[in-house]
């Protein structure tokens, strides 16, 4: 970016305003990743609070979503057994406690990386605040050359 705000010129101007634009766009993909990642941290919360619950019943009674907004009342005869799904449809039997504790496993990979998508939606809106500033002080000095009798 140019330094000197005596020089500023309609190019200049429109470079800020496309990177004020890409900013923005930033900001909303990474905010949309932030949502998503919250999602499937309170689905896995949900998965651990469950197994946990679970595991203190014998034979217990839960529901099973089947489609089509009906579900059906199943009776869980071994809660201490778990399919999990480890990633790329790979399906792995664990105990009841192996899988909560790989769940929070996850859970704590989510939690640092929504720490970490919070932190660069923080810079990249610091960006955007610094280039709207430099575009309002540009809009300013090009308005006093023009209108040299109106500074205050």
């Amino acid at each position: 970016m140019v330094n000197n705000m005596e020089n500023v010129d309609a190019r200049e101007l429109q470079m800020l305003e496309q990177y004020l634009e890409q900013f923005t766009q930033q900001v909303e993909a990474y905010s949309r990743q932030l949502e998503m990642l919250e999602n499937r941290r309170m689905e896995t919360a949900t998965a651990v609070e469950t197994l946990n619950n679970l595991a203190d019943q014998e034979g217990p009674t839960v529901l099973l979503q089947i489609g089509g907004g009906a579900s059906l009342r199943v009776h869980v005869p071994d809660t201490d057994t778990v399919l999990l799904n480890i990633g790329a449809d790979v399906v792995v039997e664990r105990t009841n406690t192996e899988t909560v504790d790989y769940l929070e496993e996850r859970m704590t990979e989510m939690e640092a990386l929504a720490k970490k998508i919070a932190e660069s939606i923080e810079q990249v809106q610091k960006q955007g605040r610094d280039v709207a500033k430099r575009m309002e002080s540009a809009y300013s000095q090009a308005q006093s050359r023009m209108d040299p009798g109106i500074q205050g």
